[in-house]
């Protein structure tokens, strides 16, 4: 049985335009491909959208990088990366436990 995603592509894609400001397609064969591999990989709508505005953060005022906000980019083989680097900025990190004062 051939699994359809096209749904969750178009969600995905939608998010994308939205946040970045784009007009990409949710029928681009390229598009389709990065998006159902991930899907297939057990990647999960939410985690497109961190991506998604993680990385709009990061490249959205660069004009440099801002042509990097493109389906190929965030949603190919370094997608793992890019949401483990997401997930890692949007999680507080540990306080470290201030040495009590010693009174002299």
């Amino acid at each position: 049985m051939i699994m359809s995603y096209t749904e969750e592509i178009k969600k995905i894609i939608d998010n994308l335009n939205s946040v970045c400001g784009t007009s990409y397609k949710p029928t681009t064969k390229a598009t389709v491909k990065h998006i159902t591999a991930r899907l297939k990989e057990g990647f999960e709508l939410e985690d497109f959208y961190h991506v998604i505005s993680f990385k709009n953060d990061q490249w959205g005022t660069d004009p440099k990088m801002m042509e990097y906000l493109r389906p190929e980019t965030l949603f190919g083989t370094k997608f793992e990366s890019y949401l483990q680097a997401a997930k890692k900025f949007e999680c507080p990190q540990p306080q470290r436990r201030q040495k009590p004062e010693v009174a002299l």
